[in-house]
């Protein structure tokens, strides 16, 4: 585990999306599925980027990488897909939080193979 950040920029967005999922559950209050989800996730890819902007390390990347996927999916896999505002907060916040994740794993990546061949 390396305690250095490909990118902080990305991290600290990444935490920010996860809290504003996480605060935005308050105004789903008349869907508890989408209300819950929204906070449990959002919690969890701020705390997913809180450690990895501590201490960096792959795994919170793919933490974050699920989580988003999962953001994604759930409006649908849990039943209030067809409440738009709900909906497309998951997944708008999902695809952004799953892309910069993945940025972070390509320059990780990246960075362990340019350390190795120095």
């Amino acid at each position: 585990m390396r305690s250095e950040v490909p990118s902080k920029g990305l991290e600290w967005t990444n935490l920010i999306l996860g809290a504003g999922l996480a605060f935005a559950a308050i105004t789903f209050a008349g869907l508890p599925a989408a209300a819950w989800n929204a906070g449990v996730v959002g919690a969890l890819i701020v705390c997913g980027s809180a450690v990895a902007l501590y201490r960096y390390g792959d795994w919170a990347e793919w933490s974050n990488l699920i989580l988003g996927c999962w953001a994604v999916a759930a409006p649908f896999a849990l039943g209030f897909g067809s409440a738009q505002g709900p909906m497309w907060t998951h997944v708008l916040i999902g695809l952004c939080v799953a892309v910069f994740a993945t940025l972070q794993l390509m320059a990780s990546r990246r960075a362990q193979a340019h350390s190795s061949t120095n």
